[in-house]
Parts: structure tokens; C-alpha cells; sequence
């Protein structure tokens, strides 16, 4: 196996790989990236077993081949590297590089046949997107993913294709957000699928000068496929929540609140909630609300006062400050308007201006004060 390729555009394709390559596995191969050269071209491929990743780049070709080289090793000795052309020389898996400057670099690297076969998407169904949607969905919901891995099937973004919407929705049981793309066409017979948050950010960022977007959901796998670069990942086969029946249909106490206002003010006192709870509490009164954190263990306090729409009986709610505050962050606009019922109901947060084809909903649930 020998080709010739600029370090430019093989380390801009390495970055974009190695970002699936896992940190510790099992399986010691998965530290590695496939390497195959054809016709004039070298396909990267990485995997965790879960996300599969491929990119490609023109090489000059003297001699096909295929083999898996580690990913650490060889992404430091080419970032370090100057703009240069690079000579791949592979043979009996010991791979050398050399260039025009004189440096000569050995590698061992595994066979071909070790590394994982790259997933096949059967009786696929295509849904194809704006690519402006399709980040907007993703920075709208990934956040509220939970982390928790024994909640395997919030550990993704739940899509449901309808006749003439397409809904986003996730959740942590702490927080939820609920997307809906309306006149949304070509998506008929999808069942409702969820998707791992790290298959959709790194969609996102493969987007460069792109207008649409085109998934390919198969039975257990989702593919995106740009120009040069297939992005696929399984299917987290687990039943949602049902995540209607959290809504709360009667929050009738309506505040309107000035966005910035209220990020500066829960950012601020939120440095003094405790380390564990890290509660805050918001005492609402005529148009204006008290904004509380408490810290026992180093015996400090913050409280501040901000102005807002509200015209209903005063009462307190307890939240965790950071869900509240990693929250407002995603809501668009200057105002966003709450609807709560009391200190023990979720509290829903909308933008108070939608986007004439989408409807966002952002669900907090609250904390008991202490």
C-alpha cells in the first residue's frame, strides 16, 4: 500500500474521524482507524461500536491496500507536522511515513480484517430535512439528553414523523424540551425512533455548505451521508415515556420576563447555591420576583431582585439553578414567558415569539426547598 497525500487535507480529515474514536474500550483495535486506499482515494473509518464514522480525501495512488493504524499516535505526529506532502509506505503492517523535509516516521499498525465491518442499512426509509432545521432541532434538544446510563432510553433525542409534523423531544426526568417542525412533508410510515445525541452533534459539524440534510433510518441504524463523509449510528431500541402525560395542562399563573435580566441574575446567585442541592428559590410577587441561593456548609447567601409581568397571588418555587439556567440559555428572543400552577407543578417555559413553522416547549420540573 503506497500514496501520496497533502497534510492538509489528510489531517482535516483525521480530525473529523478520531472524534468517534473511543478514549478507553475493551477492544483494543477500536483505538485505531481504518485506513483503505482505492482508486486515488483514502477512506477513514472509525468506530465505538455504536457510531461508525467514514471520510474520504483524493490521494495519489501508486498501490491499493487497507490497514488500522492508532489513532493517537498518528494524529500527534501530523498535527505537529508543517504543510508538507506526506509518502505512506505500508507493508507487513508496519506503516512508514516520510516527507519532502527528510522525516521518516514508523508506525506499527494492525490488519485489515481486525476492525469492525461497517454497518448495513436494510429496508431504509429516507427523511430529508432543511440543514438550518436540522442543527436548530439538535442545539434545541441534545442538551436536556440524560447522561444517566442505566436510563437507556432517554439517552437520546426521540423522533416522531406525523402526516404533516415532525417532533423532537428529550428529557432527563429533571427537564424537558419538545420540538415541533410543522408542514413538515416525506416522512410517511417512520416509526418513532431515538437517537444518541453524539451521532447528531457530529452531523452537525460535518455540515459545511449544505442546504439539506438526508437520514437514512433502517431497522436498527440511522446514516447521514454528505459528499465525503457517512456518519452512522444504531438506534437505541428502548421505549420512550410518555412524555404527554408530564406536560401540565392547567399552569394558569403567566410571567413574562426579560431574558438577559434573568439569565445575568440566576447566574449570579446561583454561585452561592448549595453544592448538592444547587437550589435557588423564586418568590414571585406583583410584576417583580426574589431570586434566593443559600449555601449552609460555608454559611453565604446571594438574593436579588428583578423586574417582570406578573399579576397573579405570590408564591415560591425551588430550582436546580443550573437546569434553570443551562434552560433560559436555549430559549431565543428577548422575553420568555412561564407558565406555572404552584412550588410543586412543572413549570413550562416558551420563547414569547415562535418561528411561524415551529413551536418550542421547555419543561422544568421543580425542587422542594429546604
Amino acid at each position: 500500500m503506497k500514496f501520496t497525500v497533502s497534510k492538509q487535507d489528510f489531517f482535516l480529515v483525521l480530525q473529523k474521524v478520531s472524534n468517534v474514536t473511543p478514549i478507553r474500550s475493551t477492544l483494543p483495535i477500536l483505538s485505531s482507524i481504518l485506513f483503505t486506499v482505492k482508486d486515488n482515494t483514502l477512506k477513514m473509518r472509525s468506530t465505538d461500536l455504536e457510531i461508525t464514522m467514514s471520510a474520504s480525501c483524493k490521494v495519489i495512488m501508486e498501490e491499493e491496500g487497507a490497514i488500522a493504524i492508532p489513532s493517537k499516535i498518528i494524529k500527534e505526529i501530523t498535527s505537529e507536522l508543517p504543510d508538507t506532502q506526506l509518502h505512506f509506505h505500508i507493508e507487513d503492517e508496519q506503516v512508514i511515513i516520510t516527507t519532502e523535509e527528510g522525516g521518516e516516521y514508523k508506525i506499527m499498525g494492525h490488519p485489515a480484517m481486525e476492525f469492525p465491518t461497517e454497518p448495513i442499512i436494510d429496508d431504509s426509509k429516507v427523511v430529508t430535512l432543511q440543514a438550518e432545521k436540522f442543527k436548530r432541532i439538535v442545539e434545541k434538544t441534545s442538551f436536556a439528553v440524560s447522561r444517566d446510563e442505566m436510563k437507556v432510553a432517554l439517552n437520546g433525542v426521540l423522533f416522531q414523523f406525523f402526516e404533516n409534523e415532525l417532533r423532537a423531544v428529550s428529557t432527563d426526568g429533571h427537564r424537558l424540551v419538545k420540538y415541533t417542525l410543522k408542514e413538515f412533508q416525506g416522512a410517511e410510515d417512520i416509526k418513532d425512533i431515538i437517537i444518541p445525541p453524539k451521532f447528531l452533534n457530529l452531523s452537525v459539524s460535518s455540515l459545511k455548505n449544505v442546504d439539506f440534510v438526508t437520514l437514512r433510518i433502517g431497522s436498527n441504524h440511522v446514516m447521514l451521508e454528505l459528499l465525503d463523509t457517512t456518519i452512522y449510528s444504531r438506534i437505541i431500541e428502548e421505549r420512550f415515556p410518555d412524555y404527554e402525560s408530564v406536560i401540565p395542562a392547567e399552569n394558569n399563573k403567566k410571567i413574562f420576563v426579560k431574558i438577559d435580566p434573568l439569565l445575568s441574575a440566576v447566574k449570579r446567585v446561583g454561585i452561592f447555591a448549595s453544592k448538592n442541592t444547587r437550589q435557588i428559590s423564586l418568590s414571585f410577587s406583583h410584576n417583580s420576583a426574589l431570586i434566593k441561593a443559600e449555601d449552609i456548609e460555608t454559611a453565604s447567601t446571594a438574593k436579588e431582585s428583578i423586574s417582570l409581568e406578573y399579576k397573579d397571588e405570590d408564591f415560591t418555587i425551588g430550582y436546580n439553578s443550573d437546569y434553570l439556567r443551562e434552560l433560559i440559555r436555549h430559549i431565543d428572543g428577548d422575553t420568555v414567558e412561564i407558565n406555572l400552577k404552584n412550588s410543586m407543578m412543572a413549570g413550562l417555559f416558551f420563547p414569547t415569539e415562535q418561528l411561524p413553522d415551529e413551536e418550542i416547549l421547555f419543561l422544568l420540573m421543580p425542587i422542594r426547598l429546604m
